[in-house]
């Protein structure tokens, strides 16, 4: 690519930030339009079947429910890498109490307790001990991770999957012709969104990611504000991993694996960035819908799994860069570069 066609794409990069930089999620959205027009047209005999309608709501609600938090997260400047392991142990430490004759109502509360643990040791060790946030999550990634591998090892073949139909309806009711989860997905973006425009501790969090500094000199708590959002996103990622093993009848050890890359790549698509300062939950509920349309494009075109795996890269590097752009043309605006 020569000189002129790259400042014409960082040209375009500028028009597309004026555009959208009131109102971000509007990228996902239209992303989103595409895909459904594209799969609509060229394969409209699977893409529209009941099965497939069905699979594709199935996938977007767990992780939709976890980016509600991850956006929360990047919102005030900071991010969880460990979110697909606490998915996992969430949904492990409640299938293990249900799978023992527990109440659904106490085993929900067990397995959300773990995610408000791990979330409140992140936000700790993140912002009291002033460790990188990457540093923190990515350890306890690994450490919740094995947690669970060496649970479900021992268990053996047999696993945990005697549930009740009580916890079973978790994940498999509905209301409306539509599964319970999610209406909890819609619940909680439209009170996470009403939170973040209408209180006084919601806009603080914008304020925080966009010019910490100044947000600390104006006397706003970041540290207590940061370990609830973590807090926040530990029992969301509990919860979505809840619904999975409700939905499947069982506790799954891959429950969750790659789910932090999928969440963070569909924030940043949704108008988040890992700068901070931007980002609601319609921008991370349709960033999370994009993704889980282009992987149902890469089964319905039986596309190459090593493809698969080259396009998410590519997608991933992209995102990243053109947040990193943007940002660069923000910092030159404020006049810090």
């Amino acid at each position: 690519m020569n000189l002129s066609k790259l400042s014409g794409v960082f040209g375009a990069l500028r028009v597309l930030r004026t555009a959208t930089g009131r109102r971000p999620e509007l990228i996902s959205f239209a992303l989103c339009i595409i895909m459904v027009a594209l799969l609509g047209t060229t394969v409209p005999r699977y893409f529209f079947s009941g099965y497939n309608i069905g699979s594709l709501i199935t996938a977007i609600i767990p992780e939709g429910i976890v980016a509600l938090g991850m956006m929360m997260l990047l919102i005030s400047g900071v991010f969880d890498l460990s979110v697909g392991s606490v998915m996992c142990l969430g949904g492990l430490i409640a299938a293990i109490a249900a799978t023992f004759g527990l109440s659904t109502p106490v085993a929900l509360c067990l397995g959300l307790g773990s995610g408000l643990v791990i979330g409140l040791l992140n936000g700790f060790v993140t912002e009291i001990a002033g460790v990188n946030p990457l540093i923190t999550t990515i350890g306890m990634m690994y450490i919740v991770r094995g947690i669970t591998e060496i649970t479900l090892v021992r268990r053996g073949k047999a696993g945990f999957s005697n549930f009740p139909p009580s916890f079973r309806v978790l994940g498999q009711g509905e209301f409306l012709g539509v599964q319970y989860m999610f209406w909890i997905l819609v619940v909680f973006a439209v009170l996470l969104t009403v939170f973040l425009i209408k209180r006084r501790s919601g806009r603080r969090i914008y304020f925080i990611g966009g010019n910490e500094a100044a947000a600390i000199a104006m006397g706003v708590n970041k540290r207590k504000i940061r370990i609830l959002l973590y807090m926040l996103t530990g029992v969301l990622a509990a919860l979505a991993g809840i619904f999975i093993n409700a939905r499947t009848g069982a506790a799954n050890r891959y429950t969750g694996q790659n789910s932090h890359l999928n969440v963070i790549i569909a924030c940043i698509i949704g108008g988040g960035s890992l700068a901070g300062g931007k980002g609601n939950m319609a921008g991370a509920v349709f960033g999370i819908m994009f993704l889980v349309l282009l992987n149902n494009a890469f089964n319905l075109y039986d596309v190459n799994q090593h493809v698969q795996s080259l396009v998410n890269g590519l997608v991933l590097l992209a995102v990243v860069v053109v947040d990193g752009y943007i940002n660069i043309l923000k910092r030159r605006e404020l006049g810090k570069e």
